[in-house]
């Protein structure tokens, strides 16, 4: 297998002679240089045409968000940010990045991005194959974004690009087919999830399954009224209305107890 050729583009130099150092030791990655700004990455990216690029986002003069949109048809087709800033992580995933390495990172940390690389790279055997594989490799960077930056914020797959999400202003999560609706103010959203996994991200922020379909934000429960057999009925902020299901009965009576006790 030919060697996955690469770029460094940073403008500290501790930063390059790092990755230089990391991407040495590596034995199927190939340098092709090293660059301290935007311009000089998009002539070097023209020039090398790169498998792989390591691109440091806030840069005197052009920056690596501002490289890539120069480079346009002319891109590299993966690409690995590293920054210091953990707020550009919702744009560099609309971008499609493979990873997005927060300074400081050992060598663990640049092997795991490394092997991303590897993954896409060994399996992009067309367009086709790669959009799918870059959906599900998107999917579970948001994941994996929300549990490093905590649960006040949620990253989610919203169409081709990843969406950020305030936790606190998603009103419900209900199942509809193979998607999932989140309705957030003033419009819903459908995303291809697990009901189960965004369970996992939001159940420490307030949220509370009370039907197999459905999940609640009880900070937006306007109203809860008793209904037949141990039920209720949960009017939302929003307007919309939903029952618990017998096997969340449990549930819903924590809430009761909970809230009674305030």
């Amino acid at each position: 297998m030919s060697p996955i050729r690469v770029l460094v583009v940073d403008d500290e130099p501790h930063a390059r002679q790092k990755l230089s150092q990391l991407i040495g030791m590596a034995g199927d990655l190939e340098l092709l240089g090293t660059c301290q700004n935007g311009l000089e990455a998009v002539q070097a990216v023209r020039k090398h045409r790169p498998d792989l690029l390591f691109l440091d986002i806030q840069m005197p003069g052009l920056g690596g968000f501002e490289a890539l949109q120069a480079l346009g048809a002319d891109a590299p087709p993966y690409v690995i940010f590293t920054t210091a800033y953990s707020e550009y992580a919702a744009q560099a995933f609309e971008m499609e990045a493979v990873d997005y390495l927060l300074k400081p990172f050992d060598s663990g940390r640049f092997e795991r991005a490394v092997n991303r690389a590897r993954k896409l790279i060994g399996n992009a055997g067309g367009a086709a194959a790669r959009g799918q594989d870059l959906d599900r490799h998107l999917s579970r960077l948001a994941s994996m974004l929300d549990r490093r930056f905590g649960k006040t914020r949620m990253l989610v797959k919203v169409g081709t690009g990843i969406r950020p999400l305030d936790v606190a202003g998603i009103f419900y999560v209900e199942s509809e087919g193979d998607y999932l609706r989140l309705a957030v103010a003033g419009e819903t959203l459908r995303i291809r999830e697990r009901m189960k996994d965004i369970e996992e991200q939001v159940a420490d922020a307030g949220f509370v399954r009370i039907h197999r379909s459905v999940l609640v934000n009880l900070e937006h429960v306007r109203e809860m009224k008793p209904k037949k057999h141990g039920d209720y009925e949960f009017l939302m902020s929003d307007g919309a209305r939903f029952v618990s299901g017998a096997t969340y009965r449990a549930s819903v009576r924590r809430i009761l107890e909970q809230r009674s006790r305030h």
